[in-house]
């Protein structure tokens, strides 16, 4: 099925823009700190205070943001005003085909492991004395006591 996207809503694209970038400035802040701290660890001294360093960061990050939403949405009104005479952008659509190979083979794995697991679980309510063999632990009704001497 072929669709024609002959325009789009400037204030979803700003919000949507807006919320993107904004996450993307929380990722540089982290990433500044981060950054600082390496090398504060590394090399003490050689960077300005860490108030100095986010100060920077987080006035770079407010203008990404502003800028980067100004722009995404004045580029969806030049968008807009030149589908208006070429009629937009054509794309094609499929009906959703379902999941994945991938995604098929990933669930039927977790499935099996999953019916594994009741069964052992079932199998280890059973027959307590046997629940952790293979691992070498014991129940505490097993172990005895002895005194303990230092080495």
């Amino acid at each position: 099925m072929r669709l024609r996207i002959s325009g789009t809503d400037p204030w979803s694209v700003m919000v949507a823009s807006f919320l993107l970038l904004t996450g993307l400035g929380v990722v540089a802040l982290a990433t500044a700190a981060v950054a600082w701290l390496m090398v504060e660890g590394i090399a003490p001294g050689v960077l300005p205070d860490l108030t100095t360093v986010v100060a920077v960061a987080v006035a770079v990050v407010t203008l990404e943001v502003v800028l980067g939403t100004c722009l995404a949405t004045l580029s969806t009104l030049l968008y807009n005003i030149s589908a208006q005479y070429n009629g937009g952008v054509e794309v094609a659509v499929t009906d959703d085909l379902g999941p994945t190979p991938a995604a098929v083979q990933a669930l039927l794995f977790m499935a099996r492991a999953r019916a594994r697991t009741r069964r052992y679980l079932r199998r280890g309510r059973r027959n307590a004395n046997r629940l952790f063999w293979h691992s070498g632990c014991a129940r505490d009704d097993q172990v005895e006591e002895r005194p303990w001497r230092p080495s």
